[in-house]
């Protein structure tokens, strides 16, 4: 059953408590089991590997590395219009991430040089999770931003079905994207494989991708070992809608969002009454308990709503989206005006939908080059530079007691 609030004489801090998120911290029990398998991996490699996919998957895989053959067999049994279409989303991802890559930097000023070299990381792990159904996206909108900021070594880990085999298509993104390193296994122990590596599966230097809470916990159990992403929990959406708005089309972006089924979030912000009544006959089915509908007194209220939840997407519908959309802030992605659904950005636009969740995009930002990239900062300085500088730097050592610190620049001003 639909959930109905009423948040016009409510303060916005008063009313986001009640507002369904699904998941949240993780309990001691996963990650506990998630600790157990992943030190397990790290102690035994590919006998722990294929134990805990047998026992979690129901199948020993062997090999665990999908031969390229299969790869490329998976590619060309694709329908023309399939491969059409993840041609598309591949060349509008990869358009988008060549935007935003970083790039190296170095001023001089009076012989002081300063600069900041930008490099791609050498080996990265993606995770494309199973479960309920089997995400070619989520491979493309892993991949491409790692192989846009210039990373070289890419592995793929899937969880397998019961014969043993990864699903085919995320098998054909994966030749149409050049990707030939896939590992059939899932769960925590691919987490643990990737990290510290087995002997089929050489360790990476960051995971990314999402998965159930088990991945996410061993995510977090190898943090420090591996670089990983943010956290990409169970899915959100908040729909920020005024008396403009077509029903029809506010309910199927509804709709749209509670496909997640359990592992979702739906919630309309409208200070439209009529517009609140026919959308609610329109949301039917089981999913229908996972939207909630919220009545607020104006548009600004929604945004502080919005704000105040930290979406993972929020989809604005208005007769002036663009001065909403100034308003927000932290959101994973914002889909503006009525011809802008979320599942254009799920699948195809172009920004890749790994996106953080729970309440992360108070501080966390969506998956993109940077997540692949590391900076090294370096100085160059001339003689005349030095002198300069010097005696400032040997004061604020000596200040903090390093005496050594202000010789290493003493002993070579003096020498200017």
């Amino acid at each position: 059953m639909v959930k109905v609030l009423d948040a016009r004489d409510a303060e916005p801090e008063e009313l986001v408590p009640q507002l369904r998120r699904p998941g949240g911290f993780l309990s001691e029990e996963v990650r506990e089991a998630a600790r157990g398998i992943v030190a397990d991996v790290r102690e035994r490699g590919d006998e722990a590997l294929l134990e805990y996919t047998e026992r979690f998957d129901g199948v020993r895989p062997n090999p665990v590395r999908i031969p390229t053959e299969e790869i490329r067999q998976a590619r060309d049994t694709l329908s023309p219009e399939i491969e059409e279409s993840l041609r598309v989303a591949i060349e509008n991802v990869r358009f988008f991430h060549e935007q935003e890559l970083d790039h190296s930097w170095e001023i001089s000023r009076d012989g002081a040089t300063i600069g900041q070299r930008v490099r791609p990381l050498r080996r990265t792990g993606l995770y494309v999770p199973g479960g309920h159904g089997a995400y070619p996206s989520t491979l493309v909108m892993t991949a491409v931003p790692a192989q846009a900021a210039g990373v070289r070594e890419i592995c793929v880990c899937a969880p397998p079905g019961s014969d043993g085999s990864v699903n085919s298509n995320v098998l054909a993104a994966a030749g149409l994207l050049g990707l030939d390193e896939v590992y059939r296994v899932g769960g925590a122990q691919a987490v643990g494989g990737m990290a510290y590596g087995t002997q089929s599966i050489p360790a990476v230097d960051k995971i990314v991708g999402p998965g159930n809470d088990y991945v996410v916990a061993a995510k977090l159990e190898v943090f420090g070992v591996v670089g990983v992403d943010a956290p990409q929990g169970p899915s959100e959406v908040v729909v920020l809608a005024d008396e403009g708005a077509f029903p029809e089309r506010v309910a199927h972006d509804l709709m749209a969002q509670a496909e997640h089924l359990s592992s979702a979030s739906a919630i309309l912000l409208t200070p439209s009454v009529e517009l609140m009544k026919s959308v609610e006959p329109l949301l039917a089915g089981e999913p229908a308990e996972l939207i909630t509908l919220v009545q607020v007194c104006d548009m600004a209220q929604a945004v502080k709503i919005t704000n105040l939840y930290a979406p993972e997407h929020a989809h604005v519908i208005s007769e002036n989206p663009d001065a909403i959309f100034r308003d927000l802030g932290a959101v994973g992605m914002v889909a503006i005006g009525d011809y802008s659904p979320i599942a254009l950005g799920d699948y195809a636009a172009g920004p890749s939908h790994a996106l953080p969740t729970g309440g992360t995009t108070v501080w966390a930002s969506p998956l993109g080059t940077h997540y692949f990239t590391a900076r090294t900062n370096y100085i160059r300085y001339t003689p005349e530079a030095l002198a300069d500088l010097g005696p400032h730097v040997e004061r604020l050592a000596r200040l903090e007691g390093f005496e050594n610190h202000a010789r290493s620049v003493d002993v070579r001003r003096r020498k200017v």
